[in-house]
């Protein structure tokens, strides 16, 4: 979790100390909510996702749905076939401007979102790996709709 509040904010800080704090202030349910959305995140992207988010709120404050993603995200530990991907802002923008995905949204996503995104990268990665010949994970989808973005993400 340290590791993904490190590298996750980039140059913007405003909010880090208060997930860093709200993470270490956090009772022993914020610890094992940490734990079964990680545990999750090793086969069900959208359940991890609601662990995290039941009902569209957060259980932990100000870790929302993009920095949920990422921790969800790297409880894979590289693994080619980890089915969950980090869903940002500057992925959305790729995926309304580019792929026509209109009805993602920006922000917070409902858990079947996260669900029905996470299936399009998974269903997108097995073309690609068919066509190349090689594992091509999720997260090479990810990547190139994060690049693709350009730094045009939404303010």
């Amino acid at each position: 979790m340290w590791r993904v509040l490190a590298w996750g904010s980039g140059m913007k800080l405003r909010l880090n100390r208060r997930r860093i704090r709200a993470v270490a202030d956090g009772t022993d349910h914020v610890v094992k909510t940490l734990r079964w959305a990680c545990e999750a995140a090793t086969t069900d992207a959208a359940q991890a996702y609601e662990v995290l988010h039941p009902k569209g709120r957060n259980v932990i404050r100000y870790l929302g749905p993009a920095f949920s993603t990422k921790l969800l995200y790297f409880a894979g530990a590289g693994s080619v076939r980890h089915p969950c991907a980090i869903l940002d802002s500057r992925v959305v923008t790729t995926l309304k401007g580019t792929c026509g995905w209109d009805s993602i949204g920006y922000g917070r996503w409902p858990t079947h979102t996260y669900g029905r995104y996470c299936s399009l990268l998974d269903r997108w990665a097995a073309e690609e790996s068919e066509r190349l010949g090689r594992d091509v994970g999720v997260d090479e989808i990810e990547r190139w709709l994060f690049d693709a973005a350009g730094g045009q993400a939404p303010a």
